[in-house]
């Protein structure tokens, strides 16, 4: 019975630490596979990926680029009837903000702000977004599997996410030149109207 209830008492605490690992990261790993495919790349990809940005605090540095997608692979143009008035946007008002970094920092903060239409209370809203599929090459994300992303932890607010990486920012292989090098963050937003776009700011400390 002893051993019995050290083979249950360990368990338990396996689970319990298995728990506290895969709830360690508030927030949501996403595989790129699920925003489309290349060859539907007109109906998602509403903004291809920016020039890379310097962002700068206390020290600290890190690139940064970014792009937008339509989650619902809606972009206004690729309708079979388009509203020309809302060329530019995302049919269903749903934008989906990714955005990469390189850093050779430690306890990185990573912040987006001034977010129009974020829903804080659905983790499913922002994470990491990982590539996982070969059918999807031109999007950014982190060539890396979720069990390779940093027990990375959140703060949200109505307008805000603030992605706080511990230790060294990690290092990834390169994808293809649209998958781009790099931590990949994505933020989910829900505007009540298409346009104009409310673009966020970036920024880290």
């Amino acid at each position: 019975m002893r051993l019995n209830r050290t083979v249950t008492t360990f368990a338990l605490v396996t689970i319990t630490v298995l728990c506290v690992v895969t709830m360690a990261f508030a927030g949501t790993i996403r595989g790129s596979s699920g925003n489309g495919e290349d060859s539907g790349a007109p109906h998602w990809l509403l903004l291809g990926r920016s020039q890379n940005v310097a962002l700068a605090h206390n020290g600290k540095t890190a690139t940064m680029r970014w792009e937008i997608v339509c989650i619902n692979q809606d972009v206004e143009d690729s309708q079979a009837s388009p509203v020309l008035t809302l060329s530019g946007s995302c049919d269903s008002g749903s934008y989906l903000i990714v955005f990469q970094l390189q850093s050779s920092a430690t306890d990185l903060n990573v912040v987006i702000d001034h977010l129009v239409g974020f829903n804080q209370t659905n983790v499913n809203n922002f994470g990491v977004m990982i590539c996982d599929s070969p059918n999807n090459t031109i999007e950014l994300c982190t060539h890396a599997t979720a069990s390779q992303i940093p027990n990375i932890t959140t703060t949200t607010t109505s307008h805000s996410v603030t992605f706080v990486v511990p230790n060294t920012f990690p290092v990834y292989p390169p994808g293809s030149a649209q998958q781009g090098r790099g931590l990949t963050f994505f933020v989910i937003t829900q505007q009540k109207s298409q346009l104009p776009i409310g673009m966020p700011t970036f920024g880290i400390h």
